[in-house]
């Protein structure tokens, strides 16, 4: 969802410290933020979620330009605070419930009916290949459509890195696709090698 004309009013305002104004941009930004920290294995999401709009306000005098540029230096935001929490607690993301079922849902979309167990089963063998940074870029590109370009500013990679990390990972979800159904998918969702 994109605020859209209305945008650089609602930045001025929350800058300004309107609350009306931070309630809109958590509106149109909360659900997809969380769903990236829940993808990405986040312990407590909600609660990197709500760092991660704190740091936003503490650091709103700081930002310049535009709605996308916002909605990718925010994901950057949250993202850099998701990896603050996996170093504080040195561990490795897990994979989320809610990332594993995506992904089934959309094998199951394209693909003759298969238990959806296993699809599931699928998922989780394949999501667990990836690496969390390679993981990361496909969601960001796939799931909530960013550029390379976007993507590369959140993930604090060069847009070749990032170009680098999305072939890898589609390769390595090619080389361990289980299901001819996995196969369709992939071809289905412009995920290109």
């Amino acid at each position: 969802m994109a605020i859209g004309e209305r945008f650089p009013l609602v930045l001025t305002a929350a800058a300004e410290g309107a609350d009306w104004a931070w309630a809109e941009l958590y509106r149109d930004l909360a659900p997809s933020l969380l769903r990236f920290l829940t993808s990405q294995g986040a312990a407590d999401p909600e609660d990197c979620l709500g760092e991660s709009f704190i740091q936003v306000v503490r650091h709103m005098s700081t930002f310049e330009g535009g709605e996308t540029e916002f909605r990718t230096w925010v994901f950057r935001i949250a993202r850099n605070r998701l990896i603050d929490t996996w170093r504080r607690d040195k561990r490795r993301p897990e994979r989320s419930d809610e990332e594993v079922e995506i992904a089934a849902d959309r094998v199951q979309q394209h693909s003759d009916p298969e238990p959806h167990s296993f699809q599931r089963a699928a998922v989780e063998e394949i999501l667990a290949v990836l690496t969390p940074d390679q993981r990361a870029v496909l969601l960001l590109r796939y799931l909530h459509n960013f550029s390379i370009e976007e993507t590369a500013a959140i993930v604090d990679k060069t847009e070749g890195a990032v170009r680098v990390l999305q072939h890898r990972a589609v390769k390595t979800l090619r080389r361990n696709l289980p299901t001819p159904s996995a196969e369709v998918w992939l071809a289905t969702s412009n995920v290109t090698v």
